[in-house]
């Protein structure tokens, strides 16, 4: 988580320690859908995982997010 916590930081300026799980990604953290995609090719990389663009959709807050890449990437 802290991982994303600190990509997500870089993107929308927010400090870490602000940033939960709960947070949605549009509404709390403020990422439009060009900041989201961008973001994810960097959380992909950093992960070494690919997100189906169908998985979107499910990503409204950073838990649903990050629950797809601990499952995906076995963090």
């Amino acid at each position: 988580m802290n991982k994303m916590k600190h990509i997500i930081s870089e993107y929308v300026d927010v400090p870490e320690d602000s940033i939960n799980e709960s947070m949605s990604l549009q509404g709390d953290i403020g990422l439009d859908s060009f900041s989201l995609i961008s973001m994810l090719v960097e959380i992909e990389n950093e992960f070494n995982i690919e997100i189906p663009e169908y998985e979107l959709r499910n990503f409204q807050t950073l838990g649903d997010m990050y629950s797809y890449i601990e499952t995906t990437a076995n963090v």
